[in-house]
């Protein structure tokens, strides 16, 4: 795979990787003869990769791992979060063509993309459910009410994830299971607002869009229902200690569907679906 496009700061920051790898620097400690990146600019608050020379590199090793979190688990404990970050890493290096280690500091940078990755995909899905599902904010009971009915018709049985929720009265049933609007537009403004997106950027993870992304995508528009739960909105923290059992259940569900329509290929072609016209 090519390093993603840069733009010229960016292609100045590779010709200096490139130039400073080949320059004789102790080793480091966990890569052998490789030498440890040089930090270049005093870290004002929390360290950023752009306090290092390699700034890019740096970069695409945090864009691999928020790769891994979306392909295949968003809430990975600490011990797997370390070994991903390290894996990245050696990724990025391997994209650059060059060989270099790696601080407790670097590899931080990167783990700190868990909770960041999760928080991303909360606020940017909240403004999505009000306006697909139709939450209003009004200080009038009648709406407030409508609200509280329409939260549990949404939390029951994974209704969230049908595209109609059918008329419990006239026993119409819910229809459209995973063909919600919330999947494209969700997808689109989550990883593929652009070329330099990860969705563009890592093709192959994502030719198929990754069930486990999916699956995120509906955990945290739970946790944006939650907050309307009782009538008006009420912000609620989406922490992994109170939504990773959702996501488990959430990815749970797509899998058991998966396996039960595979003769027909309904989900992979929902996925298909969804890379191709976010591209």
């Amino acid at each position: 795979m090519q390093p993603p496009p840069s733009d010229d700061e960016g292609a100045q920051s590779h010709k200096r990787i490139r130039e400073s790898s080949q320059s004789p620097q102790l080793p480091s400690p966990q890569q052998g003869e490789q030498r440890l990146p040089l930090k270049i600019h005093q870290s004002k608050g929390r360290v950023a990769a752009r306090d290092y020379e390699v700034a890019q590199l740096i970069k695409y090793a945090i864009s691999h791992f928020c790769v891994r979190l979306t392909s295949e688990y968003a809430y990975p404990d600490q011990m797997t979060q370390v070994l991903w970050a390290k894996e990245a890493w050696k990724e990025a290096c391997k994209c650059y063509e060059m060989e270099m280690g790696y601080n407790g500091e670097i590899i931080q940078m990167i783990t700190w993309r868990t909770s960041h990755l999760t928080s991303e995909v909360k606020g940017k899905v909240h403004p999505l459910v009000e306006s697909i599902y139709g939450f209003e904010s009004t200080n009038r009971e009648s709406i407030k009410s409508r609200n509280r009915k329409l939260a549990r018709q949404l939390k029951d049985k994974f209704g969230m994830c049908y595209r109609d929720l059918g008329d419990k009265k006239n026993n119409v049933p819910c229809s459209g299971l995973f063909h919600t609007r919330l999947n494209q537009q969700a997808a689109n403004i989550l990883w593929y607002r652009n070329k330099k997106d990860e969705g563009v950027i890592f093709e192959k993870a994502f030719s198929l869009f990754p069930l486990p992304a999916l699956a995120l995508v509906y955990t945290a528009a739970e946790c944006c229902i939650d907050e309307w739960y009782e009538g008006k909105h009420e912000d609620i923290s989406f922490s992994s200690s109170e939504y990773r059992e959702a996501y488990d259940w959430h990815l749970a569900n797509l899998k058991k569907f998966d396996a039960r329509t595979k003769d027909h290929g309904i989900l992979d072609s929902i996925l298909t679906e969804l890379n191709n016209n976010g591209r």
